[in-house]
């Protein structure tokens, strides 16, 4: 009987051998594969970097790598130079709207580049028939002036100066601008001589200090050198007064005129006229706003002699009666210092437009 149990053993053995030996060569072939997979992408990762290494030599473009804690760029001066340039390229509207924020926060004449006056005479350059700035700006004109007189009084020469070339550009031939030019020629004609005077005082000063470092006495040798000149003088004073014979009383009065009346002294005090203290700020009706309404008010006023505003009502608006109120009231709650004229307060009446506009 053939051994079959043996038979059974050798050939699952040999099954055995067989599945190794596959199993060793699918191994080698993974092996050998991934092998030649990972120089694939080696090769594939080389080229890129020589292509990108040539074409950046062959543009001329170079790569600068950040280096760490440097700080960001500065802005060029181009963009630098530019803001202004961009500021002046506003339009008409936005002018418009930015001369009535200024004169809302009360900046008539100032500052430098930001005040109402600057902004209705770069719209009048974009538009010289705009009749709406022409006529801001003769509303301005009274408070611009008063600027300018308070410059000169406290001795601001050059913002005085400023703001009366701006003036100049609006109204030319304005009487107030002539008065004003003289104020500030006496000014400046008072200040050449403190500085004279300060000169020569500086100048003594100094001759003081180096006489007295040479050690001597000018006021005992100006004395002495005197006193053999003043000798005979004195002797022919005395001479004199011995030959004459003195006159009664009588005829010494009558031989004296009686004394010229001397002339009143003008009066003298600041002259300017009003000044804003608080601008009027106008509330827009509900029922305009709702139909999203503009419009613009003109009220005429008086500013008495105590600041008081009064008799104030509407010259002309459009449209009509919507803003009339509340443009008359927001005059009357607005603060002014009165007009003076040779220091004394007087009553002045002035004219004023109230904008209302959603857009601002």
């Amino acid at each position: 009987m053939p051994n079959i149990n043996g038979e059974r053993e050798s050939f699952e053995l040999s099954d055995r051998r067989a599945q190794r030996s596959s199993l060793g060569r699918r191994a080698r072939m993974r092996g050998a594969v991934s092998s030649k997979l990972l120089i694939a992408v080696a090769v594939v990762v080389i080229a890129a970097v020589a292509g990108w290494w040539f074409l950046g030599r062959g543009g001329g473009t170079a790569l600068t790598l950040p280096t760490p804690g440097a700080s960001a760029p500065t802005q060029s001066t181009a963009e630098t130079a530019s803001a202004p340039a961009a500021q002046t390229e506003l339009t008409v509207d936005q002018l418009y709207g930015e001369a009535r924020k200024a004169m809302a926060d009360n900046r008539m004449v100032a500052p430098p580049g930001n005040n109402a006056l600057e902004f209705y005479l770069r719209v009048l350059a974009k538009q010289p028939d705009n009749s709406n700035a022409k006529d801001a700006l003769r509303e301005l004109f009274p408070f611009a002036t008063a600027g300018v007189e308070d410059q000169i009084n406290q001795n601001n020469v050059d913002e005085a100066t400023r703001i009366m070339d701006l003036l100049a550009k609006a109204d030319p031939s304005n009487y107030t601008l002539t008065i004003l030019r003289s104020k500030m020629d006496a000014k400046k004609k008072q200040n050449d001589r403190e500085l004279a005077l300060k000169a020569q005082q500086d100048a003594a000063a100094a001759a003081a200090a180096a006489a007295a470092a040479r050690g001597t006495a000018p006021a005992a040798e100006a004395t002495a050198a005197a006193a053999p000149a003043a000798a005979p003088a004195q002797a022919a004073e005395h001479s004199a007064a011995a030959a004459q014979t003195p006159k009664p009383a009588a005829e010494v009065a009558k031989a004296t005129p009686p004394p010229a009346p001397v002339p009143a002294a003008p009066s003298s005090g600041e002259s300017r006229d009003v000044r804003v203290v608080t601008a009027p700020r106008p509330i827009y009706p509900p029922a305009a706003a709702r139909n999203r309404q503009h419009g613009w008010v003109e009220v005429e006023f008086t500013v008495a002699a105590n600041g008081e505003v009064q008799n104030a009502h509407v010259v002309a608006s459009q449209p009509g009666r919507v803003f009339d109120r509340e443009a008359v009231r927001a005059v009357e709650n607005a603060k002014f210092d009165p007009k003076l004229v040779n220091g004394q307060a007087v009553a002045s009446t002035l004219k004023r437009r109230i904008e209302f506009n959603l857009n601002e």
